[in-house]
């Protein structure tokens, strides 16, 4: 029976053909980018209440921190549609704990790390969509990465206006590209995976690794 994906204000339905290639693919990559959707949760609602005396931002950074949890549901179900495959413990185990640790040193370095980490996840997330458009599997959830997708250019924004806020600094900077760097190294092991799913992985490398010029410059 064909699985099926509610996204919020509609679904979509996975019948895939056994030993799918892309389909495995997919399930290879997802883990690593739902492990660190429950902790970006709670790093967002810990900035809420930082932010506390500011009601405007704190509501929008609680907003974040929902939209988090979503994104860890919706990952979820796709990977329960998704054929099983083995899972690389050790990996996941470091991407958690990257995750856990982006908060040391202080709010204007975490927000730098954010801004960083979700521009990253948006262009990786991008190139899905675009480069393995002709893929059924990428089809068939494209609605649940677009909403992901849209939802962390958000986040991007509010993080980035947040930290420049605080006022810019070579600080800043280094643990935005050091966070950058951390992504990049993560998903180097499923290189073959994103080459299956249509995307350059050694052009995605490249672009991940590179901070964008004016991300934290205001």
């Amino acid at each position: 029976m064909p699985d099926r994906i509610v996204t919020g204000r509609s679904s979509l339905v996975l019948a895939l053909p056994e030993g799918d290639r892309a389909a495995i693919a997919l399930a290879t990559l997802l883990p690593l980018l739902g492990c660190g959707e429950e902790a970006a949760s709670l790093a967002f609602d810990g900035l809420a209440h930082h932010y506390r005396d500011d009601d405007a931002t704190s509501r929008a950074l609680t907003a974040i921190a929902r939209d988090e949890r979503v994104h860890d549901v919706l990952i979820g179900a796709m990977l329960q549609a998704l054929p099983d495959v083995p899972v690389d413990r050790a990996l996941l185990q470091d991407a958690r704990h990257f995750h856990i640790v982006m908060a040391r040193g202080g709010t204007g370095l975490h927000l730098a790390r954010i801004a960083a980490l979700d521009a990253a996840v948006c262009v990786l997330l991008g190139r899905l969509l675009r480069e393995g458009r002709s893929l059924a599997v990428l089809h068939m959830v494209a609605p649940v990465l677009s909403r992901i997708r849209n939802d962390e250019a958000r986040h991007v924004r509010l993080s980035r206006r947040l930290a420049l806020d605080l006022g810019t600094s070579s600080a800043m900077r280094d643990v935005a590209a050091e966070a950058r760097e951390a992504l990049a190294d993560m998903l180097s092991p499923v290189g073959d995976a994103l080459e299956v799913l249509g995307v350059d992985a050694r052009s995605l490398d490249r672009d991940i690794r590179r901070l964008p010029d004016g991300l934290l410059v205001a």
